[in-house]
């Protein structure tokens, strides 16, 4: 049985008649146009903001890290295909390489016999290391060199290992003396 379809309020109307659409009237409500417009524009600015912070992917091939399972050889040669040049350059598919997070005596140009002979060590080190296994090489991130890469493996950088066992320094923009004591 139905019962009495009015509020309590209802039956007193107003001379305007506006009680019937009161209560829609409150919802729906227009946000005014500033707050409207400070909305965008922080949403703007943050979408700037997170667009510098977080890469968009595919955006750019060469931020992407490579996987390398190749074996290295010991090599003289930028060119060569996958080799070992020196403690800290390596050749890839025809280009030369250095790797990013380390500084290591020179084979080519050594300033002494101690640093040829730490060089040669350091350089069948590095070949050891990369001939461990599979390994993913990144682009340095701190620095403008193209050629720089950081290898890593498990998480664990090439280059720190290099440097934890004694065939390279940590990076630097200045040469270390490898002749020195």
């Amino acid at each position: 049985m139905a019962r009495n379809l009015y509020d309590v309020g209802d039956r007193c109307p107003e001379r305007t008649g506006s009680w019937l659409n009161e209560k829609e009237e409150r919802r729906s409500r227009v946000m005014p146009l500033g707050g409207l417009l400070l909305a965008l524009l922080v949403g703007v600015v943050g979408l700037l903001l997170l667009s510098r912070i977080v890469p968009a992917s595919g955006s750019n091939p060469a931020v992407a890290a490579t996987r390398i399972d190749q074996d290295f050889d010991a090599c003289d040669d930028p060119q060569g295909a996958a080799c070992v040049v020196d403690a800290d350059h390596y050749a890839w598919r025809g280009r030369l390489y250095r790797v990013a997070d380390m500084r290591a005596p020179s084979l080519s140009r050594p300033a002494c016999p101690a640093e040829a002979a730490a060089a040669a060590r350091g350089r069948a080190a590095l070949r050891a290391m990369m001939n461990g296994g599979g390994f993913d090489a990144l682009p340095d991130p701190s620095g403008p060199d193209a050629s720089a890469r950081l290898l890593m493996r498990d998480g664990v950088s090439l280059g720190q290992l290099m440097v934890l066992k004694g065939h390279a320094r940590p990076w630097s923009d200045k040469r270390p003396d490898w002749c020195a004591g």
